[in-house]
């Protein structure tokens, strides 16, 4: 049973050797997303966080950037090689980017956040070469170097560029260096539909795998990409080390114990990625390891446990979870039969999503800043954000640039989270209770009823649901109705005026004026 450990991945108690410790360990870690001249990438910032947070655990002296520009790059860098020189020759450096990165002329770039190229001989003036960044690491003479290069993503300025050449070039690891590609040379990865990318989540799995020397430990990663990936992505790597290194040496390595790295059961983020990575898996112990994890503290809770209930029914009646799957798609069902599963799927998503919604926000356990982080990561995996942004622009969607629809996506999906009133405790405390659940066109309407206990005036609100087959309940939430008037109805008029005043930048505007800018402390998935 493959166990996806990911998101807590510096949380584990796991243990480590003393002569593993007595190696000193040094990252640079650089996540660029944040792009002012091309479109937003919005998995490098989490990615990087993730490798970060698992090479701490691993016991790594770490410098991370985040939306850095080149100034901050270079001078990373310069400073990355000056620390591996001085920690001696028995230091292990590893530097992981995550971002735009280019060829030019077969050499590999690595894109800054202000970077401003419009053509290709722009790229030396403008990006970081990481051929630069071989250099600082091979001059400082120490025994072993990892660079992790997860930057193979479509070049953004090929317009500008005469060559045509995809993804990253093949660059030439020097002795005692392993350079690891998210994907084949000349080739592009995907970014995957998480907060993380397929090639992250695998990587920081596969290091915390104790026994497993690091060119196995990348093999794994590749076989794990290709598997997400249904082929699509095969990592690659290029190595000239001549010797082994393990990120966590195997028990017969170990002359001695230590504990590394707490529990951080308040971290949403890693809470978030843990569940996106185990939500599909039809293996009860996904479940279990996730309940092992957060046991009372987690936002989906509530839904792993009623998850572990019924993949146990299911393994004791011997029926398995994709003949399940296969006896629902049966044809020859009426539409009526069809009409009524559905209906009775929506209820169980609403109802389970409503325990969750109380477990959560009552849990005195986590600081309350903390259960609204939950809370709203919770709601961001039932919510299918992105045909109700479409929705609420009308004809201004489609001729919208790239970069218009990322910022009011990523506004519009914020605000309406930051739209419930997280003021006090009790706002959000209660008894929530399905009312009524009926057929809605092609989609479901489910009413709910939330009885705060104090006296005060129900809150009524129906759930308009839509078939979504890869979500974990399989449907979305895609609208809202309050005393039958629909929210995205309600929103795309009172948006009407702002977009023929000045488009959707003004429609940005008109909303972080009258909410506030939107804070992220948390990536919403969606």
């Amino acid at each position: 049973m493959l166990r996806i450990l990911v998101g807590c991945i510096a949380a584990l108690a796991l243990v480590v050797s003393g002569a593993a410790l007595a190696e000193k360990r040094i990252a640079l870690v650089i996540g660029n997303g944040d792009y002012v001249t091309v479109g937003k990438l919005p998995n490098p910032p989490n990615d990087a966080r993730l490798i970060a947070q698992t090479l701490r655990g691993l016991g790594f002296e770490l410098v991370e950037l985040i939306d850095a520009d080149q100034k901050s790059m270079k001078r990373a860098v310069s400073d990355f090689g000056d620390r591996l020189e001085a920690a001696g020759e028995d230091t292990v450096g590893l530097f992981y980017y995550a971002g735009h990165g280019v060829q030019v002329g077969s050499e590999n770039y690595l894109i800054p956040v202000n970077a401003e190229i419009n053509r290709e001989k722009d790229v030396d003036i403008e990006a970081v070469s990481a051929n630069a960044v071989l250099a600082n690491m091979e001059y400082a003479k120490n025994r072993l170097n990892i660079v992790i290069l997860d930057a193979c993503r479509n070049n953004p300025y090929k317009r500008g560029f005469r060559s045509a050449a995809r993804g990253l070039a093949v660059m030439r690891a020097t002795r005692g260096t392993l350079i690891a590609y998210a994907t084949a040379p000349n080739d592009v990865a995907a970014d995957g539909t998480g907060i993380n990318s397929p090639y992250s989540i695998a990587l920081a799995t596969a290091m915390r795998t104790p026994g497993m020397p690091v060119e196995r430990m990348f093999k794994q990663v590749r076989i794990s990409v290709q598997r997400q990936t249904k082929g699509a992505q095969t990592p690659w790597e290029s190595s000239s080390l001549t010797g082994d290194f393990f990120f966590v040496p195997g028990s017969g390595d170990a002359a001695a114990v230590t504990p590394i790295a707490p529990v951080d059961l308040n971290n949403t983020q890693e809470d978030i990625a843990y569940w996106q990575s185990i939500q599909s898996s039809r293996n009860r112990a996904d479940f279990e390891s996730y309940l092992e994890r957060y046991g009372e503290n987690g936002a989906f809770t509530i839904l792993a446990q009623n998850r572990v209930k019924l993949l146990r029914a299911q393994e004791l009646d011997g029926t398995k979870p994709s003949q399940q799957q296969s006896k629902r798609a049966v044809d020859g069902k009426s539409e009526q039969q069809l009409a009524a599963e559905a209906l009775i799927r929506g209820r169980k998503m609403i109802r389970e999503l409503a325990r969750s919604a109380n477990h959560t926000m009552t849990n005195e356990a986590v600081p309350f800043a903390k259960r609204i982080e939950k809370f709203r990561g919770l709601l961001g995996q039932v919510v299918d954000f992105q045909p109700m942004a479409k929705y609420v622009l009308g004809k201004y969607f489609d001729t919208a640039t790239p970069d218009e629809w990322a910022d009011f996506y990523a506004t519009y999906k914020e605000l309406f989270l930051t739209g419930y009133e997280f003021t006090a405790g009790n706002n959000w405390t209660g008894k929530y209770e399905v009312e009524k659940i009926r057929a809605y066109g092609k989609d479901t309407l489910i009413s709910v009823r939330f009885d705060r206990g104090d006296g005060s005036e129900p809150l009524r609100v129906a759930f308009r649901v839509r078939l979504h087959p890869n979500s974990f309940f399989g449907f979305k939430i895609i609208d809202a109705l309050t005393k039958g008037a629909s929210l995205l109805v309600t929103q795309r008029a009172d948006f009407r005026s702002h977009l023929q005043a000045g488009g959707i930048p003004r429609l940005i505007e008109a909303l972080e004026t009258k909410f506030g800018k939107a804070v992220k402390p948390i990536d919403i998935p969606g």
